[in-house]
Order: structure tokens, then C-alpha cells, then sequence
């Protein structure tokens, strides 16, 4: 079997490559080896000099920007930026108060020609639900969808089989990421990675909850959750925050009876996922509220007392 070969990225070449692509996200997407390596080096700011940056929309632009529009069609169709973006901020409604409600009447061949616009059936349900629903209810799902790209679907067997391929949670999720997320939005990661060592050999039996500041994801702080070992203090926070180029403050930080990460399962089911990716380490943020937060300090302090019980 041939030997991949590995490639030594130089500095020029890391820029030649990142010069490929308009934003980050597209270079990370697209050639996931340069931009780690760039990343590691620190060298992203230089390779991505000429990128353009991410435009954020706040509430009010996106207001403003609806009325410029007569229909949600129409501002779909001719603003899509905008109308994702109060798509996912639940603005809808408060955006498209002034417009007019229209109501299509939708052909097949009209559906067809609709469906063809998106990549994905949840794409097209997300975007167009009107015509999705319609396409749905007259059993034309199939035949609007024939050109669409069908994702892929792992079983939790298939996430334990991929998995043993890995010896830990960090080298899954660089080379499997599609897998290894998945496991975690089924919490599966304990099933998973039982078989793995995690980096630095750790004891499992302290458990960290820490603020990233300066990061939020939807309006909501993000927390960094872990396991690490009791007996090395703050080093495994410390390792995170230099890969990330983070800052934290310490919320809490506490061994726990039992196996620390059966716990960060748990807290893994509080807040939502912030999508971090990249480097060690960044798969188990959270973006959290302030009752999600205390909710989860509780948890880990119920653990903590558990141990100073069996202590005594």
C-alpha cells in the first residue's frame, strides 16, 4: 500500500495557498492541512492579509435592510445574506412586519425549478419552506430533490469502528471531524473513545469549566469544558489557551469521584455548540447563558461533594 506523503509547508507556500481563497472559513474548509499549519505557526493574519472579512449584520441593519422589500420572497431572492442571518436569529417575524403576505400557487414544474436553487433537502426546507411543504404534500420530494447531493448518514456503529482507528479524542477529531461530531451530538464520545488515551495521560478525575474571554457564539459567553488530571493543576487549560490563542478565567476547577468525563458528557449536553475547530482541544466549548452556567457549576459541584464524602 502506497505511503502518503506528508507535506513540509514553507511560509511561501502556506501564502500561495491561502491566495486561492476569498475568507477563512472557505481555506480551512477547502485545504484543512495549510490552514492547521498556518495556524500553528501563527502565520494566519500574514497568509490571510488579503481575505475579506466576515460582514456582521446587528438587528437594526437587518431591519433596515427588509425595507428595502415588499415580500420575503423577494428579500430572499435579492438579499440572502440578510435573510439568513434573521433566519437564525429567530427576526422573521420582527423584520418582514411590514410586507405583504403572498400567497403562490406552486406547479410542479415550479417547484422543480425552485429546488434546483439549493444543494441539500434541508437546505431547501430551511430557505423555501413554502415550496418544500408543497413538494412534500403532493409526493414530489424525490423527484424535486434527484439532483441534490444526499448526506451521509452514521450509525453508531459505524462512529465506534471509525473511532478505533484513532488513539485519542484529539486525532479523531483532525482527521475524522464529520464522525467525530457526530458522536458528540449523540454523546457518544465515552461509548467511542473508551479504547483511547487521552493526551498527557490524564488521571480523569478533575473536571475544568472555563470562561473564553472575549468569545461569544448567537449573544452567549462561551465556556470551555474539560478533564484533566488533579495532580497537574491548571496546565491543561493552559496547553488549550496557547493552542487557541485564548484567554480564560478559571470558573471552576475540581476533582470529582468517579470518571471525570462521564461527567463532561453531561455538561456536553448544556448550551450549544459554537463550532470552534482547528486545534486540541476545541471540540468541548460551550456557549452558555448565565442559568446554563450555574446549572453546570452545580453539576460539578455535586460531583465534588460526592468525592468528599467518600473521602471521609
Amino acid at each position: 500500500m502506497e505511503t502518503k506523503k506528508r507535506t513540509r509547508w514553507t511560509e511561501e507556500m502556506l501564502i500561495a495557498d491561502a491566495a486561492r481563497f476569498e475568507t477563512r472559513g472557505e481555506w480551512q474548509r477547502e485545504s484543512k492541512a495549510a490552514y492547521q499549519a498556518a495556524f500553528a505557526r501563527n502565520l494566519l493574519d500574514v497568509c490571510c492579509a488579503g481575505m475579506r472579512h466576515r460582514f456582521t449584520w446587528t438587528d437594526e441593519m437587518l431591519i433596515a435592510d427588509a425595507k428595502r422589500f415588499e415580500t420575503r420572497r423577494e428579500w430572499q431572492c435579492e438579499s440572502r445574506p440578510a435573510y439568513q442571518a434573521a433566519f437564525k436569529r429567530s427576526l422573521l417575524d420582527v423584520c418582514c412586519g411590514h410586507m405583504r403576505q403572498v400567497l403562490t400557487s406552486w406547479t410542479d414544474e415550479m417547484l422543480i425549478a425552485d429546488a434546483k436553487r439549493f444543494e441539500t433537502r434541508s437546505e431547501w426546507e430551511r430557505e423555501s419552506g413554502s415550496a418544500y411543504n408543497v413538494a412534500r404534500g403532493r409526493n414530489l420530494l424525490d423527484v424535486c430533490c434527484g439532483h441534490m447531493r444526499q448526506r451521509f448518514a452514521w450509525t453508531d456503529e459505524m462512529l465506534i469502528a471509525d473511532a478505533k482507528r484513532f488513539e485519542t479524542r484529539s486525532e479523531w477529531l483532525r482527521e475524522s471531524s464529520g464522525a467525530y461530531k457526530t458522536a458528540v451530538k449523540r454523546n457518544l464520545l465515552g461509548a467511542c473513545c473508551d479504547h483511547m488515551e487521552r493526551a498527557g495521560g490524564t488521571d480523569n478525575d478533575a473536571i475544568y469549566i472555563w470562561r473564553a474571554i472575549g468569545e461569544t457564539f448567537n449573544g452567549e459567553q462561551v465556556y470551555k469544558v474539560g478533564v484533566t488530571s488533579a495532580r497537574l493543576g491548571t496546565q491543561r487549560i493552559e496547553q488549550v489557551c496557547k493552542r487557541g490563542n485564548m484567554q480564560a478565567e478559571i470558573i471552576i476547577l475540581a476533582q470529582v469521584s468517579g470518571r471525570a468525563s462521564k461527567l463532561e458528557l453531561q455538561l456536553m449536553e448544556i448550551g450549544t455548540d459554537p463550532g470552534f475547530s482547528s486545534f486540541d482541544g476545541s471540540s468541548e466549548f460551550r456557549a452558555m447563558t448565565d442559568e446554563q452556567l450555574s446549572q453546570a457549576v452545580r453539576l460539578v459541584s455535586e460531583a465534588t461533594q460526592e468525592n468528599l464524602k467518600e473521602a471521609a
